[in-house]
């Protein structure tokens, strides 16, 4: 610990000198974040008006759900307390929320309101429109006995925004929360969060304004002022908060009514953090960097300022994680998928000085993406593989039958499948299709309860070629974001030097592309055999791990590594130590053949305890049989259908036994 820390120029375990404890440590909910959730529309086009905008991409937003998201991320338990429609929108937010870990416990859905929407350009350095979609939106309809005190009790604080104090009914609603709060000790922060717009000061479409002096809003924030023990804004929105005509004055007029401690964000400066444990403000170093896009940055800010004050470290520690985490979220495009993990914001704080433009550096990226999908969520992950093209079509080619039949089995091969997922919950199952043959089951894939992978790679090429004509990247843009991306790579580190290169240029390309669309990628390493080797069973062990070795010195990382499995202790520890080394979350699927099912237990033993071993695929070998039934008349629908589910629940037993 003691070297970190001289590292990071923070101690993590210095804890605020609190008068009197603010909140319970045992609790198992850090932050209840109530409030504005919405989606945001983000233009594609950097330095375009909002009207010239051709493409958008869709985020969870608004203040309070940006918060829940960037606490969540960095280690804190969180809960989102507002409403969504029961429309698309709606369940995109709802989705979102608890793939990011946040309790949904408190989120209600209503039928009466749609979801609200926001509309977001990009224009840095100083201009960023957007345009707020929320007349009488689903989130502005919490209700004062919303506030579960059960819930309450096992927080340690609620967070109130500014847009909650905007309307007679959110009040009340607010006022309840902050009561149920304070009677089950929980303390209470306010981000201030001033939009002129959503108070009817200014015109519908003017979103971008920020401050727009009001008595009015002053005389409806000030009565919570008392209940208050963290306040968050910036300058304008401080002033707005105290009411007076300076900075100074305002933060006076704030004290005068609270005890609670004042963060005043000044961009790119940092902070200063006004307490009365502290005789003079308190502050940390700010992260000068490129700005692209400063919406949402307060947010992620409050999110790393929570990571530290909700573990009672130091206001200097809250300070730095809260500027470090506005920092690198401006860098970046939308806010809560731009929200930094507690890894990302360390690595940060710790290579801001050594690195050159370290916020868009590989490493940098890698980490981010990492934090995006979501670590070790698909541990015991179980895949059908039956992307198969050449195999049917050879097979078919042999027997002088027509390719229909792959079609027609492919589907029947799914149902059978498909039967077996319906009994399972919670499950990890997951198939990987081909879009020739099985274009119908992709069709219907949107109702699936289990993962979707589809290959990339044109089968049996060499070098690598994409089955898709035209550009890669809108051939993935156009395909569903919950699929994973799949590819066969054949390599070895003595091909030759163009084979090596071309091989090693089309998966940093592929890498690329699924790394800018938030895409999975699978990469099915497979290791000629076309290389002289005195010992097979040893080298072939040490050239797949130089492989992954030579890979992530390219830069690249997938989400998944797909090997033949290994059978033996000892030839994982070599592979193991290479992935620790270059991507410690990384997931290694294992390829493994039906056909020895009974060996299963054993072979797994061997490599169950390594934490990158994420799952099991299987493929041709346990639908094989079934198929040269059916291709010979031996079989029918009914009967393939009925064996392909017997197959995969077998498997599934012996693996869910494990």
């Amino acid at each position: 610990m003691g070297n970190r820390s001289k590292l990071l120029l923070f101690d993590p375990d210095k804890k605020m000198s609190h008068t009197a404890p603010l909140f319970e440590d045992t609790r198992p909910l850090d932050v209840i974040c109530m409030g504005r959730v919405a989606v945001d529309l983000y233009a594609e086009q950097v330095y375009s008006h909002l009207k010239d905008a051709q493409s958008f991409r869709k985020y969870l937003g608004g203040c309070a759900g940006n918060t829940a998201v960037g606490t969540a991320r960095l280690g804190l338990k969180s809960a989102m307390f507002s409403c969504v429609g029961t429309d698309e929108m709606g369940l995109f937010l709802r989705d979102t929320l608890e793939n990011e870990g946040v309790d949904t416990t408190l989120l209600r859905s209503t039928p009466e309101h749609l979801t609200a929407l926001v509309v977001l350009g990009v224009n840095p350095p100083d201009r960023f429109p957007l345009i707020f979609y929320r007349e009488n939106c689903a989130d502005m309809q919490i209700q004062p006995e919303d506030a579960n005190p059960e819930m309450f009790r096992k927080a340690k604080a609620l967070l109130i925004t500014g847009t909650g104090l905007s309307t007679s009914s959110m009040r009340e609603a607010t006022w309840q929360a902050v009561k149920t709060a304070k009677e089950s000790g929980c303390a209470v922060i306010l981000d201030i969060d001033y939009r002129p717009v959503l108070w009817g000061l200014t015109e519908a479409g003017d979103g971008e304004t920020r401050f727009v002096a009001s008595a009015a809003v002053t005389r409806e924030i000030q009565p919570f002022l008392s209940d208050l023990d963290l306040i968050v804004g910036t300058e304008e929105e401080i002033m707005i908060a105290g009411g007076e005509q300076t900075l100074e004055k305002s933060l006076s007029a704030i004290g005068s009514q609270s005890s609670a401690t004042v963060v005043l964000k000044r961009g790119a400066e940092g902070c200063m953090v006004y307490s009365a444990d502290s005789p003079s403000p308190v502050s940390a170093r700010s992260f000068k960097i490129e700005v692209l896009n400063v919406l949402g940055a307060g947010d992620s800010f409050m999110s790393g300022f929570l990571r530290g004050w909700l573990r009672n470290e130091s206001l200097e520690n809250c300070a730095l994680y809260g500027n470090a985490c506005g920092a690198l979220v401006v860098t970046r495009h939308g806010c809560s998928p731009s929200s930094p993990s507690f890894d990302e914001v360390e690595h940060f704080i710790r290579n801001f000085d050594k690195v050159p433009n370290l916020a868009h550096h590989p490493k940098m990226n890698h980490l981010h993406s990492r934090t995006e999908f979501g670590q070790q969520r698909n541990r015991g992950l179980l895949i059908l593989a039956f992307d198969h093209r050449n195999l049917f079509e050879e097979s078919c080619l042999t027997g002088n039958l027509p390719q229909e039949k792959i079609f027609r089995f492919k589907e029947l091969v799914h149902q059978g499948f498909h039967s077996v997922s319906q009994t399972i919950k919670d499950n990890n199952l997951a198939i990987l299709i081909d879009p020739k043959y099985g274009k119908k089951i992709l069709n219907d894939s949107s109702d699936f309860n289990y993962t979707v992978g589809v290959p990339v790679e044109d089968e049996g090429v060499f070098p690598l070629n994409w089955l898709c004509e035209g550009s890669l990247y809108q051939h993935l843009l156009e395909r569903p974001s919950t699929w994973f991306v799949k590819v066969l790579f054949r390599f070895h580190t003595e091909m030759n030097p163009e084979d090596k290169k071309s091989q090693l240029t089309q998966l940093r390309k592929l890498s690329g592309v699924c790394s800018e669309l938030k895409r999975k990628l699978m990469v099915e390493l497979i290791i000629s055999q076309n290389f002289s080797q005195e010992d097979a069973s040893t080298v072939n062990e040490v050239a797949l791990t130089e492989a992954i070795d030579e890979v992530y010195k390219e830069g690249i990382y997938p989400y998944w590594w797909g090997i033949n499995a290994l059978d033996s202790k000892e030839k994982w520890v070599k592979l193991n130590e290479v992935i620790d080394e270059n991507d410690p979350e990384v997931g290694v699927i294992f390829q493994y053949n039906y056909s020895q099912i009974e060996k299963l237990p054993a072979w797994f033993s061997a490599v169950r305890s390594n934490s990158q071993s994420w799952g099991l695929a299987v493929g041709h070998s346990i639908y094989w049989e079934p198929w040269e039934k059916y291709i010979n008349g031996n079989t029918d629908d009914a009967e393939v259908i009925s064996e392909a589910a017997e197959r995969f629940q077998k498997l599934l037993k012996v693996w869910s036994d494990l």
